[in-house]
C-alpha cells in the first residue's frame, strides 16, 4: 500500500467537503444540536493507491491535525508510513466524539495524551445553587483577578501540551484574554464574578460567556483555602442557573487534560463528554 496525495482541484475539494461534513455531522450528533456545516478548503488529501482510505490533514510547524479518517480500518503504521511519505515530523493533533469510535479507538492504540475535554449539561436537570452568591466584578476586583489568571492560564496550556514552552503558552494566554474581555468586566457577552459565602467573604471567581447557543465556562476557581467544602460543586450550580437565566439551555466547557479532578467533578455533576482533543508522537 502507498499514499498518494490528492491535488486535483475538483476531486481534492470535493473530497474535503466529505470530510467536513463527516466532521461536523459526529460534533453535532455529540453536542445533540444542529450545526451549520462550513465551507472549507484548507489542508491535504491523502488516499491509498486503491482507494480504501482518505485523510484529510492540517500540516503545521511541530504538528499534524489529523481532521478526518475515512475508509475501511487504519492503523498506526499506516499513518506514520504517510508522515514519512508526506515529510511530516512531530506529533498527530486530533479530536475523538461521543457516539464516533473510530478516532477514540486511533487514541487508544497509540496511548495518545489527552490534551482537552470538551463537556455540556442541560441546564435544566442542574439542582439550584445553595450556600453561595455571586458579586459581579468591580474594576479593582478585575484588576486583582488578571493579576493572576494569565499566568495561571498560562502553566494550564503548558502543562497540557497545548504550546512547547512557558514563554509560548504565556503569549498565547494573553492574546486570548484580551481577544476575549476587550473591555474588560464590561464586555458584552460576558460575565464575571466573585464567588462570596454565606458570611460575604470572598471565595474565588466564575466567569461564563454566552451566545446564542449555550453558557460556556472560561474560568472558574476558588481560593486555596475554600477548596474540598463543596463550594466548587455550589459556584458550578450557579452557574447552571445563570445559564438558564439568559434563557440558554446548555452549559459548556473546556478541562485540560491534566485536570483530572476537576472532570470527575464536572461528570458527577451531569457534564457528558463530548469531544476530546488528543496528542500522539509521529513514528519516525
Amino acid at each position: 500500500m502507498t499514499w498518494v496525495q490528492v491535488t486535483a482541484p475538483t476531486r481534492r475539494s470535493a473530497l474535503i467537503a466529505s470530510a467536513v461534513g463527516r466532521v461536523f455531522a459526529a460534533r453535532a450528533a455529540a453536542e445533540r444540536r444542529e450545526i451549520d456545516v462550513p465551507e472549507m478548503d484548507s489542508g491535504e488529501i491523502w488516499q491509498t493507491d486503491d482507494g480504501a482510505v482518505t485523510v484529510w490533514a492540517m500540516p503545521r510547524a511541530g504538528s499534524v491535525v489529523l481532521a478526518d479518517v475515512d475508509g475501511t480500518a487504519v492503523s498506526w503504521p499506516q499513518l506514520d508510513a504517510l508522515a514519512a511519505v508526506a515529510g511530516w515530523s512531530g506529533s498527530w493533533e486530533f479530536s475523538s466524539f461521543e457516539g464516533e469510535p473510530r478516532m477514540a479507538a486511533l487514541a487508544t492504540e497509540a496511548a495518545a495524551r489527552r490534551v482537552a475535554t470538551k463537556m455540556r449539561v442541560d441546564v435544566a436537570g442542574v439542582p439550584a445553587p445553595a450556600g453561595i452568591r455571586l458579586v459581579p466584578m468591580t474594576d479593582a476586583d478585575f484588576e486583582t483577578y488578571r493579576a493572576v489568571a494569565d499566568e495561571d492560564y498560562a502553566q494550564e496550556r503548558f502543562a497540557s501540551g497545548s504550546e512547547s514552552t512557558i514563554e509560548a503558552s504565556r503569549r498565547v494566554a494573553a492574546e486570548q484574554m484580551a481577544e476575549y474581555l476587550p473591555d474588560g468586566p464590561r464586555t458584552a457577552g460576558q460575565r464575571l464574578w466573585t464567588v462570596r459565602d454565606e458570611a460575604g467573604e470572598g471565595a474565588g471567581i466564575l466567569w461564563v460567556g454566552f451566545d446564542d447557543h449555550a453558557g460556556f465556562i472560561y474560568d472558574i476557581s476558588l481560593d486555596e483555602d475554600r477548596r474540598g467544602q463543596g463550594m466548587g460543586t455550589q459556584t458550578l450550580r450557579a452557574a447552571a442557573a445563570e445559564t438558564a437565566s439568559a434563557g440558554l439551555a446548555v452549559l459548556a466547557l473546556n478541562v485540560f487534560g491534566s485536570n483530572e479532578g476537576a472532570r470527575r467533578l464536572y461528570a458527577r455533576e451531569g457534564y457528558r463528554e463530548t469531544e476530546i482533543l488528543w496528542s500522539a508522537p509521529i513514528a519516525g
